[in-house]
């Protein structure tokens, strides 16, 4: 028997998550198809929003408007699911000179970034070298994004609407609607991440994909709850455990980690902390980035009813909900997304 569906999702990393939530809430039925994947760039995300970033401490892209909006519907998706995964948290960023402490003052008193920047000031953690100091960036937010994603799968899955597979090309078959086995949909968005390289559709889109490399380490001395970032962020998990990282290799696009991976981030965690630790886990991803550093969304030139929404690269916590509303909201209306976001920018 034929399934009738308005959309079929392809991925079901924290973008085609954020899509699938937005489609449901709009009433429109869907189907996931999604082939879990443990080194897929949101299973081991760290999951860090930083509003100001940079040596030179600038404001993320479109901050303003992508954190209120993220830190609701994220609020939303926590009662929803009846879990804990979205938590506000102030990021330490320690200085690695007196240069950048004046920096700093200088940017706090700017008016467009006051409600980000905070006070400088020494830890009272001494195993945390901050000869320095610690600038305190406000409104700042982790997330637990394996967590996240493994909750909506299941919740997909209780309600009979996620295909655990991966995504077979050969089977899709185009008219004026889609269909995929025995589903029809008017409309497919692929939200694949890193696998979007194997899509015959966007195949030319230029991406820069990025690996990145972290570890989990257990630091029974070391004792702050802070998250901490210089180069790399240490974030506290509780039982003496800390996620530290990541790196970033543009010509190793293999999931797995490496021994220069390792020693890059121990070398920079060496310049944090000042206790002994173990590593308990080593993890390898491949983030969907652009050479641009923008997202990448809209309908295929040639296939009306066939759309990618990707790119969202180490932003996608914070970028994915605001997005996938947004161009739902364009496709809803029949209009274009703004061209810096847009596939159209790229010849496909």
């Amino acid at each position: 028997m034929l399934r009738q569906v308005d959309y079929i999702i392809v991925g079901q990393g924290i973008a085609g998550s954020m899509i699938a939530h937005f489609l449901l809430k709009r009433g429109k039925k869907i189907l996931v198809v999604d082939e879990y994947n443990p080194n897929a760039s949101s299973n081991i995300a760290a999951g860090v929003v930083n509003p100001v970033t940079g040596r030179k401490m600038v404001k993320t892209w479109l901050i303003d408007e992508i954190l209120p909006f993220a830190k609701e519907a994220y609020k939303a998706l926590e009662k929803d699911l009846n879990i804990s995964f979205f938590f506000e948290r102030d990021i330490y960023k320690i200085f690695s000179s007196q240069e950048d402490a004046e920096i700093w003052k200088v940017k706090k008193s700017d008016s467009e970034y006051e409600q980000y920047m905070g006070d400088i000031v020494f830890l009272d953690e001494t195993e945390v070298k901050t000869p320095y100091g610690a600038g305190i960036i406000k409104q700042c937010c982790w997330m637990d994004v394996p967590g996240f994603t493994k909750a909506y799968r299941a919740f997909l899955s209780q309600n009979g609407i996620l295909l655990a597979e991966e995504f077979n090309f050969e089977q899709l078959e185009l008219t004026e609607v889609v269909r995929y086995k025995d589903t029809i949909a008017e409309k497919i968005i692929f939200c694949e991440g890193f696998k979007a390289y194997k899509n015959p559709f966007f195949k030319k889109i230029p991406f820069a994909f990025a690996k990145g490399e972290q570890l989990i380490i257990r630091a029974e001395k070391l004792k702050t709850d802070k998250i901490i970032s210089r180069n790399i962020f240490i974030i506290p998990k509780g039982n003496d455990l800390y996620t530290v990282g990541s790196t970033f290799i543009w010509d190793d696009l293999e999931e797995t980690v490496t021994e220069l991976g390792r020693k890059e981030i121990q070398s920079k965690l060496n310049k944090i902390i000042a206790v002994d630790y173990t590593i308990v886990q080593e993890n390898a991803g491949i983030r969907p980035a652009m050479p641009d550093r923008r997202p990448v969304m809209g309908s295929h030139p040639d296939y009306p009813q066939i759309y990618i929404f990707n790119g969202m690269g180490t932003k996608g916590v914070s970028l994915s909900p605001y997005f996938a509303s947004y161009f739902l909201d364009s496709i809803d209306n029949g209009t274009e997304v703004f061209r810096e976001i847009s596939v159209n920018r790229f010849v496909i």
